[in-house]
């Protein structure tokens, strides 16, 4: 498999390295990946340092989150229009993408970024109540951010990893089959959104 080693179009960055490793043995795009680190300042740091060196034509910041909304389950991708932070500022996906995306279904409702993991089931409902949010993780939020400060078309699809009822331990055990999910709905995002200077590998 080979891939362009500069002018990525493309950007897909993740908070994790196990993360973003497992996308990178899956995706079939020519792009440039990033580990963040976990949580946001980490987050804010690396992508700060990204953009003033490259500036992609898209960036998708990735990988898995929590549970709110119990209607969710393990293994549903979920890409919200926007993402807020736990003070009420939030950041909307791109109104051009989020135009061309709305009609496919793909788009909707509202992640949340969190200052720290959320393992009891009581306060992932609380924050559903309060928020609205379907979704958290502790990174997204400050990744729009950093790309709309730098004029960044950006999307933050995720996947859940675990639920209210399965625990932290889902994570792991359900960790390659999510990334076979999330692999897959990138890529078919990517194609939904014929930005120029991408490619597909053959």
């Amino acid at each position: 498999m080979t891939r362009a080693k500069e002018n990525h179009a493309l950007l897909i960055a993740c908070a994790l390295k196990k993360e973003t490793s497992a996308l990178r043995g899956r995706l079939r795009l020519n792009c440039q990946f990033l580990v963040t680190g976990l949580g946001a300042r980490r987050t804010r740091q690396s992508l700060q340092k990204q953009f003033e060196s490259h500036v992609p034509s898209l960036f998708i910041f990735t990988g898995t989150a929590g549970q709110l909304d119990p209607a969710l389950a393990i293994g549903e991708v979920i890409l919200p229009q926007e993402w807020c932070l736990e003070d009420g500022s939030c950041f909307p996906v791109d109104a051009g993408i989020a135009s061309a995306l709305r009609g496919s279904g793909k788009i909707s409702g509202r992640g949340l970024t969190v200052s720290a993991p959320v393992v009891r089931a009581g306060s992932r409902w609380a924050l559903y109540r309060k928020y609205g949010a379907h979704i958290c993780d502790m990174e997204s939020a400050v990744a729009l951010e950093l790309a709309h400060k730098h004029s960044v078309p950006c999307l933050a699809p995720k996947i859940v990893s675990d639920t209210a009822g399965s625990g932290l331990f889902a994570f792991w055990k359900s960790f390659d089959r999510n990334m076979d999910v999330l692999a897959l709905y990138v890529e078919d995002l990517v194609r939904m959104m014929h930005e120029p200077g991408l490619t597909f590998e053959e």
